[in-house]
């Protein structure tokens, strides 16, 4: 009983174990279940995460990227020498206009043919984005040429109009019509592209300045004469500007005039633009006594001379043959002369000993009598002339017409009037005539001969009117200076001395 016993005691110990085994082999079946299940919930956790991650990483790289692309074309054809404006190029970064930070990189020789790259690149952050483009510079294309200078000046404030330009292809088609201009502040730049997609680009640049001075126009004449004792009134002036327009007002007058005292007096006229340029004009003032003239009726000259004076030439045709006739008699003459001519005649002229006067430069009433300072300038011309050739000043002068025509009342009232005071107040002296030989009116030289041998007299001088580009004259003057001979007659030139005026009409 007690084996028994013992036994069983044993039996229910072995059991005993194998059930705390059991629980045991249960609670780690159990445990491991539990692990299965956590590692299967994260092998799908970890592939959502990673995408999740890599999306984000996306739109970040997305986001936070530039974007750059070119404005313009990719490749541009060129033509040697044109001028070449980069196009650029634009950029974003977080939707924001960047472009300003585009660096750009390479150049472009227009003056040598060969490919050019140009590359533009911006870099924000850690992401860096470029783009190119291909300039080719090639040798056969169109041109465009400007009218005017390259450089244009104009004033300050002056809108640019356009001065002219012309556009050819290589094959000399006309491509002016097809020219595109671009107008900026300082510059024009004109573009223009051919059937081959070749661009010509050339730039005017503008320079705006104003280096011109006012013009001063005065009202009335430079140099005015007042009779001593009268009332002085100034013809004041007007004054413009190429940029700045009328400046009359502006005008500052200076200087007086006492028509009590004789004498030259200045008017001063002084006029400045906004851009300090400035122009000063002068009036000349004399205060004279009263003039009295001698009547050609009086007689001009000494009694009994004969005073040969030839107008409107010199004449190739028919000059040399009357200086032939003078010097075969030995007689000399007044010659006044015109822009017309040799310059060999009136040289000879004076070399021969004739007095050289002066008429006219011109000869056109419509000019010469149009104003004051239209007599002075033909006038001045002819005696620049006459200086040139003889290397003297001539101080003689007959009037267009004389100074009794009144065909100059048409152009001016009162010119030949004004020009006789400033002729004499100048030291000039001016001659009319009191024997007219008619030739100017187509009379033959037996006419004009007998004109002027009817009309001498013993008793004054005879200032004889007669003209060396006629033919009858160069006919008729051996026998008139033969007459003259012949009767008594001496023969001479003029000088300041002989007072020989008609009575002025205008």
């Amino acid at each position: 009983m007690a084996k028994y016993n013992k036994k069983n005691k044993k039996e229910e110990k072995g059991n005993k174990e194998l059930k705390e085994l059991e629980e045991e082999i249960k609670e780690e079946i159990e445990d491991n279940k539990q692990d299965d299940k956590k590692t299967s919930r994260l092998i799908f956790i970890i592939p959502i995460t990673l995408v999740l991650l890599f999306i984000s990483f996306l739109i970040v790289i997305f986001t936070f990227t530039p974007t750059i692309k070119l404005i313009g074309d990719k490749e541009i054809k060129l033509m040697i020498n044109s001028d070449y404006t980069d196009q650029l190029a634009s950029a974003k970064y977080l939707n924001k206009d960047v472009s300003s930070d585009i660096k750009i990189s390479g150049k472009v020789n227009t003056k040598k043919k060969g490919k050019y790259t140009i590359t533009y690149s911006i870099r924000k952050g850690i992401q860096k984005k470029m783009v190119k483009r291909v300039v080719k510079v090639v040798t056969n294309g169109p041109i465009i040429t400007l009218e005017g200078n390259q450089d244009y000046s104009i004033c300050p404030d002056e809108a640019y109009e356009e001065v002219g330009f012309k556009a050819l292809d290589s094959k000399e088609n006309d491509l002016t019509k097809k020219v595109v201009t671009s107008n900026g502040q300082d510059m024009v730049t004109y573009t223009v592209k051919d059937s081959n997609n070749i661009i010509f680009s050339i730039t005017r640049k503008l320079i705006r300045e104003d280096k011109d001075a006012p013009e001063i126009k005065l009202n009335g004449n430079s140099h005015v004469y007042v009779t001593l004792g009268n009332i002085y009134t100034d013809g004041g002036a007007t004054a413009s500007d190429k940029c700045d327009g009328d400046l009359t007002e502006k005008i500052e007058t200076t200087g007086t005039v006492d028509t009590n005292t004789l004498g030259d007096y200045e008017i001063t006229y002084k006029v400045s633009d906004k851009a300090g340029n400035t122009t000063e004009v002068k009036r000349t003032v004399t205060v004279q006594k009263q003039v009295v003239k001698r009547s050609a009726s009086l007689g001009c000259g000494k009694p009994g001379v004969i005073y040969l004076t030839f107008d409107d030439g010199p004449n190739g045709a028919t000059t040399p043959s009357i200086l032939n006739t003078l010097k075969k008699h030995g007689v000399k003459a007044t010659f006044f002369v015109t822009l017309n001519g040799p310059e060999e005649l009136i040289k000879r002229e004076y070399d021969e000993g004739h007095l050289i006067a002066l008429h006219t430069a011109s000869h056109d009433y419509a000019k010469v009598y149009a104003s004051d300072d239209a007599y002075w300038d033909d006038l001045t011309k002819v005696s620049d002339r006459v200086e040139k050739i003889i290397g003297k000043k001539s101080m003689l002068v007959r009037f267009p017409g004389g100074s009794s025509n009144t065909v100059s009342r048409k152009y001016s009232s009162g010119v030949v009037s004004r020009m006789v005071n400033k002729l004499e107040a100048n030291g000039y002296s001016y001659f009319d005539w009191n024997l007219d030989s008619r030739d100017a009116e187509g009379k033959n030289k037996d006419e004009v001969y007998s004109n002027v041998v009817n009309g001498l007299s013993k008793s004054h001088g005879n200032v004889i009117l007669m003209h060396d580009i006629k033919y009858p004259t160069m006919n008729a003057i051996d026998r008139i200076i033969q007459y003259g001979k012949d009767n008594g007659y001496e023969f001479d030139v003029l000088d300041s001395s002989v007072i020989c005026h008609h009575k002025v009409a205008n």
